[in-house]
This record gives C-alpha cells, sequence and structure tokens, in this order.
C-alpha cells in the first residue's frame, strides 16, 4: 500500500509538473508568435515602400529586433532569393525553410520560434524569428527543482501511507492472530466501531459462536445416537449368545425379540439418513397429497396400535401441498410412533387439512400429554429439521390447543403446516 502511495504520488506529482512546463511554454510561444506576426506585418509594409536599392524599416522595428528584452532575426525573401535581414544576424538562413517553400505558418526550428509570412500578390516572404534558449534558462531552475521535490513528495507519501496502514491495519493483525489460534473455547476479540474491521470482527465472532453451537449439537446427536444404538445391540447381542448358549437353536422368543430390535435399527437408519438430508437442505420438492401420506401411515400403524390396545383414527381431508415425500412422510411415521409409544389407552389420530392458506398435518392423542421441555430424541429432532427444510411451522402443544379439533382430555398434539396450493 506503501508503495502504491508512492508510486501514484511519483506519477502524480509528475504528470502535474511535465503539464505544468507544457502550458509555461506554450503560453510563452503564442506571446512570441503574436508579437512576431505584428513584427512581420510592419516590415511587410515596409518592403512594400522599398526603393529600388533599399529597404528601410521603421526605426522602432530596428530596436524592437535588437532589444535585450526580445531579441529576434528577421529575413526578407523575394522569389526565394533573400533580400533584406535585420536583427540578429548570425540565425540560420532562411529561418525557416519548410515555412519558405510553403508560404507561410508557426514553427519550432531549430531552437527558434519561427512566423512566417506571405504575400502572393508580390512574392514576398517576410520570417521573423525568436531564439528560445531564453526560455529555456528561465525554465531550467524549474526542471531542476521539479525531479528532486517530485521524488521527495513521493517518499513522504509512501511514509505517511505506511504509516496510515500500519495503525489501520493493527485492528486486522489483531484479528488475524485470535482467528489463527481459535480453538473450541477461543474468542474472537471485540473490536469497537462501526468500520471493517469492527463489522468483520463481529461477523467473525458470530460464525464462531454458530460453529460452537453447531459443534456441540452434533456432540449431543453423536452421544444419543451411540446410547440409542447401544440397546438395540446389546439386545441382539444377548439374543445371540442364548442362541449359541442352546447349540445354535433360535426359539419363538428369541427370534421376536431380533425381529424387534432390527426393526429399530432398521427406524434408526432411516431417521438418520432423513436428518441428514433435511439439515443439508437436500430437499425434491414435488405436489403430493398429504391425506395419501397420512392414509399410508395409517396403513403402517394399525397393525402395532391394535397390538397396543389403543385406537388409530384418521381424518384425511384433501390438503395438497408441494415438499418431499419421503422427507415429510418419515416425520409424519415418527409422530404417530411417539404417540402410540406415549398412549396407554384412548386413540391417536392422524389429521390432514386445510387451515386459511395452510396445509396441515396433525396427529393428536390421548396420552398423558406435551411435557414442558421436550425431549430431543431422534425422532422428533427430524421432525424439527424436516419442518425447516420445508420451511413450514411446526406447533407442539396440548390436545385441543391447535389445528381442527381436540384429541379429548390430556393428550398432545404435534401440527406440522405447509403452503397450500
Amino acid at each position: 500500500m506503501a508503495l502504491t502511495a508512492g508510486l501514484l504520488t511519483l506519477g502524480g506529482v509528475g504528470a502535474g509538473l511535465a503539464i505544468t512546463y507544457g502550458v509555461v511554454v506554450s503560453s510563452a510561444n503564442m506571446s512570441f508568435d503574436r508579437e512576431s506576426a505584428i513584427l512581420a506585418e510592419v516590415i511587410h509594409e515596409a518592403v512594400l515602400l522599398r526603393s529600388e536599392t533599399n529597404i528601410r524599416v521603421p526605426a522602432v522595428v530596428e530596436s524592437y529586433l535588437t532589444s535585450e528584452a526580445g531579441v529576434r532575426s528577421a529575413q526578407v525573401f523575394l522569389d526565394g532569393q533573400l533580400l533584406w535581414e535585420g536583427g540578429v544576424v548570425d540565425g540560420p538562413r532562411p529561418l525557416d525553410p519548410t515555412g519558405l517553400v510553403e508560404g507561410g505558418g508557426t514553427r519550432t526550428v531549430s531552437g527558434w520560434r519561427v512566423v512566417t509570412l506571405y504575400d502572393d500578390a508580390d512574392g514576398v516572404t517576410v520570417q521573423v524569428g525568436q531564439p528560445l534558449t531564453g526560455v529555456r534558462e528561465t525554465l531550467s531552475p524549474f526542471a531542476w527543482l521539479a525531479v528532486p521535490l517530485t521524488i521527495a513528495l513521493a517518499l513522504v507519501a509512501g511514509a505517511l501511507a505506511w504509516l496510515g496502514a500500519g495503525v489501520a491495519l493493527r485492528p486486522l493483525r489483531t484479528l488475524t492472530a485470535a482467528v489463527s489460534g481459535l480453538g473450541a473455547t477461543g474468542e474472537v476479540p471485540s473490536i469497537s466501531g462501526r468500520d471493517e474491521p469492527a463489522l468483520l470482527a463481529r461477523a467473525f465472532r458470530d460464525l464462531a459462536a454458530r460453529l460452537r453451537q453447531q459443534r456441540q449439537q452434533e456432540h449431543d446427536f453423536l452421544a444419543y445416537a451411540a446410547h440409542e444404538l447401544r440397546t438395540p445391540l446389546s439386545a441382539l447381542r444377548a439374543s445371540l449368545d442364548t442362541a449359541r448358549s442352546r447349540g445354535g437353536e433360535l426359539g419363538p422368543e428369541t427370534l421376536e425379540r431380533l425381529r424387534r430390535e432390527a426393526a429399530r435399527l432398521e427406524s434408526m437408519a432411516q431417521n438418520l439418513l432423513a436428518l441428514s438430508r433435511a439439515e443439508a437442505e437436500d430437499v425434491h420438492f414435488d405436489t403430493l397429497e398429504l391425506a395419501e401420506l397420512a392414509a399410508t401411515s395409517y396403513d403402517r400403524f394399525q397393525p402395532l396400535a391394535l397390538e397396543k390396545g389403543i385406537e388409530l383414527q384418521l381424518e384425511a381431508d384433501d390438503a395438497p401441498a408441494r415438499g418431499d415425500e419421503r422427507l415429510l412422510s418419515q416425520a409424519l411415521d415418527n409422530l404417530v410412533s411417539n404417540a402410540i409409544r406415549a398412549t396407554t389407552n384412548g386413540t391417536v389420530t392422524i389429521r390432514t387439512g386445510n387451515d386459511g392458506s395452510d396445509a396441515y398435518l396433525q396427529v393428536v392423542d390421548s396420552g398423558p400429554g406435551m411435557p414442558k421441555q421436550p425431549r430431543a430424541g431422534l425422532g422428533l429432532r427430524v421432525v424439527r429439521a424436516v419442518a425447516a427444510a420445508h420451511g413450514a411451522s411446526l406447533s407442539l402443544g396440548a390436545a385441543g390447543s391447535g389445528g381442527s379439533g381436540s384429541g379429548g382430555p390430556g393428550g398432545a398434539e404435534v401440527t406440522l403446516r405447509l403452503p397450500r396450493l
């Protein structure tokens, strides 16, 4: 940054001084040209009044040609031949060969500024020139002063930019050091103000907090999954050990126990897959009918409800919506499974329908009701992740607190609402 500032200053000051030098030289040339053009016209008039052998120019012109303030040379040509010369006589002859050929113009030739005046009527060409040595001598201190001044300003600008950049980047260096050593419990330092380093520090703090929260959630989830897997795996191992102690024979009870534990493992695997897809927002939206999902779930859990001695009811009104059928089906199965497990006697009702601008899936049971702090089990976590992935709302409460009806005294009610078609 300091090098860039120094180079920019060097280029800017250099360009400014070069432009200033060019403007000064152009202004001086324009002044020379005006004066020389006037002298050329006066000399031309004197040529027209010349005698056979002599050209007499006004004394003021002669004086002006040789004055110390503006030494000039004047030459008069007739048909290309030098007819008269005045002022400085050691100048080039002609002063401007191109002007003599072309018959006019203003040019800088060999260190001279020359004005050429040509009259077609009499073939007379007048050239008046002034050497540029005086102007160059006047401007030479400017050039000698400009170079060191430009370099000095560039160095000063570079030093100031280096100091300013150091002050401005100090918070960023502090932030970089903190982020480089950021650990599981590390904190990003707070930087006051509303400039970019302060905003960046706050963004890093928020990011670190979210990462720690996510890491904690993953830790809790893995611990819970390991705990849940331990039970069916222990049961499977115990059943297999029993069968091995009996010579490899599997009785009906052992087979049934193995079947139940295998079913639990399969359900956990499906939930883990659904949770992974939902939290990764791997959702395939399609038009579906929630009533059909409810009917499928009803058929799937009817045998379990009969086995437990509770009544499973289906109240399915048409409720078209858009969503991922597999994820929504898994979420509904988890709600129905939890409701049947929580209900010892009574009913579990699966409802679908429309409520205003929403289509809803609802599971109501007559169990002990929803605790104030529901245990964040795998099934409920899957339901919440599926709802979030669909942009849906999820409400958990006592039966009759929402939805389209009451499940009777006590009980819990869970409603998943999606935008209706």
